[in-house]
């Protein structure tokens, strides 16, 4: 009774939260937990839908059918490590089949999956409110913050899928709560270190994060910091070798970087460049980079069924990437600016929006319908966070400024690709700023009713 007078608003938040999310994943599965069509007629299955989500369930099947050592990474280094092994080895304990006898997707019991990942979202929340709270800082500003966390759906909307941000965002969380009150014992830091290692391994896009608390004690303990950087890089490290040496043993090359890190930019940010310089179309130039590529393996004899080779066709990507882009610089900013700017407009329909419409979504009447509503939604919460920022400034607060380094750091490595979905970890970085915007507007409110009530 003690905890829960202390702590009623987390308590109410978090059951009315699960009650939400409950009554969500019900739905999405009834509604979606089958075969669907795209309009060219071809199929997909409306929870397992696109390519990555594919990916991951397929290797999570392999990884339940032989959980060991030498079955963590049978495979190219593609995309990211962890999401197919927690699927696979939870599934032992949800009894999850993963496909029918048929091939065909099999999803049953995929809902205790779900509530998995948001009990551990959960989890991580609660231990972030704890240390909000041991910072003295202002409890209201705290349950607004957990009130977004909790309740934003650009967040939020992930927990019903497979892609694996749910658990990413939930070791995100994690690390605010060392970022914004750093140890003073040096050996804390190899947790801290291995922390880290975990979220690179969940999701490549925080490979180089580490360099955010490195700096932080480079700032805050100067030449005591040696020690506990030392600690913080050394698990890292192992992590990384060890990666590095699964994926040599199965293709004689030593690398820890998902290959789709090497080409991404010449797939997905060199058409924009190349579309502006020949005045192209975008489709246009995409077709003139993929015939690049592909003449590149031809004239020098690759085999691309041979992850060696397919290595070496992934570098010649990057190269001409890196050539063009700094041949290019001033319309590389601006295609980089515009792609960022794009990548701010949430979208907190988007999973549902792609289960309706599949592979057509991004094109079809469904997501330009939605537009004006993103632009409103997006306004209201940047206005908000915006307030806060200020807000915290002139309190003198400095735990917000750290999590707005965190969200620089996502905002400069993934922002340029344009989608929302890159943007979410920054999203999550502005929660306490979005606390502190409440707690400002809340407070005017509320004298605005006494001024008037005594006038």
């Amino acid at each position: 009774m003690y905890f829960y007078n202390n702590h009623k608003i987390l308590i109410t938040l978090l059951i009315l939260s699960f009650i939400l999310i409950f009554i969500n994943i019900d739905f999405q599965i009834k509604k979606f937990g089958k075969v669907l069509k795209h309009q060219d007629g071809s199929e997909y299955h409306g929870i397992i839908k696109s390519p990555p989500e594919i990916k991951i369930w397929k290797h999570a099947s392999e990884f339940k059918s032989d959980i060991s050592i030498k079955n963590l990474q049978p495979y190219e280094f593609r995309h990211h490590f962890l999401p197919p092994k927690i699927l696979g080895f939870s599934s032992k304990f949800f009894k999850i089949e993963f496909y029918h006898s048929n091939s065909n997707i099999n999803i049953k019991n995929i809902n205790f999956f779900f509530y998995f990942q948001i009990f551990v979202y959960y989890f991580c929340v609660i231990i972030f409110y704890s240390k909000l709270i041991k910072l003295n800082i202002k409890k209201s500003i705290v349950n607004f913050t957990v009130f977004f966390l909790l309740f934003e759906p650009t967040i939020n909307q992930y927990n019903s899928t497979v892609f694996g941000e749910t658990i990413f965002f939930s070791l995100l969380i994690l690390s605010f709560v060392y970022l914004i009150d750093l140890p003073k014992k040096n050996y804390s830091y190899f947790l801290f270190g291995l922390l880290f290692s975990v979220l690179y391994l969940q999701r490549s896009v925080a490979m180089f994060l580490i360099f955010v608390p490195i700096t932080l004690l480079l700032l805050n303990f100067k030449q005591k910091s040696f020690f506990k950087i030392l600690n913080l890089i050394i698990p890292f490290l192992i992590i990384l070798i060890l990666l590095g040496t699964l994926n040599y043993k199965r293709s004689n090359v030593f690398y820890f970087l998902p290959t789709q890190t090497i080409d991404n930019l010449y797939n997905y940010f060199l058409p924009k460049i190349d579309s502006k310089l020949s005045n192209k179309s975008a489709s246009q130039s995409k077709k003139k980079l993929m015939d690049a590529k592909n003449n590149f393996a031809l004239d020098n004899k690759l085999d691309l069924e041979i992850e060696s080779d397919r290595i070496k066709f992934y570098n010649f990507q990057k190269n001409e990437a890196i050539k063009t882009i700094l041949n290019n610089k001033l319309i590389t900013l601006r295609e980089a600016i515009i792609s960022s700017m794009h990548s701010m407009l949430l979208n907190p329909v988007e999973i549902i929006n792609t289960r309706i419409k599949g592979k057509d979504y991004y094109k079809s009447d469904l997501h330009q319908k939605y537009v004006k509503y993103r632009i409103f939604y997006s306004f209201l919460i940047y206005t908000i966070i915006l307030i806060g920022f200020f807000y915290s400034l002139k309190k003198k607060i400095i735990a917000p400024l750290i999590l707005l380094f965190v969200g620089t750091y996502f905002f400069i490595i993934s922002s340029w690709v344009g989608y929302t979905r890159y943007f979410v970890p920054t999203l999550l970085s502005l929660c306490i700023y979005f606390g502190f915007g409440l707690e400002f507007i809340f407070a005017k409110i509320i004298n605005l009713k006494k001024y008037y009530k005594n006038v």
